[in-house]
């Protein structure tokens, strides 16, 4: 089991090329295809935080250190209703410690 599914995972690290590190997520899932998937984006979000706010990003990754951080979640469609929401929440408290949250549906 991976992305969204398993809050346990850190799916990707990547850089993009402005020099953001980001923290993928990924969700393979149509929205709405399982009933736990809401509570299961919200524990992935807060996993991905943890990850950052605790060190652990910079103890795997010494390169980060000091550097912007975003978490991007690649998804098959833009999420809408309920997780919509969850998102809006998510990328405000985020941004209030300076970690952007980024949407990119791939279709």
């Amino acid at each position: 089991m991976s992305g969204v599914a398993d809050p346990s995972t850190i799916d990707v690290v990547g850089q993009d090329p402005d020099g953001t590190y980001l923290l993928i997520m990924v969700e393979d899932r149509p929205w709405g295809a399982d009933p736990d998937q809401a509570a299961q984006l919200r524990e992935k979000i807060n996993s991905y935080a943890g990850f950052i706010f605790d060190g652990s990003l910079v103890r795997r990754y010494p390169e980060t250190e000091g550097q912007p951080v975003r978490i991007r979640l690649d998804c098959t469609s833009p999420p809408s209703g309920h997780i919509e929401h969850i998102i809006d929440h998510a990328t405000a408290q985020l941004a209030n410690h300076g970690i952007g949250f980024q949407v990119n549906p791939r279709n």
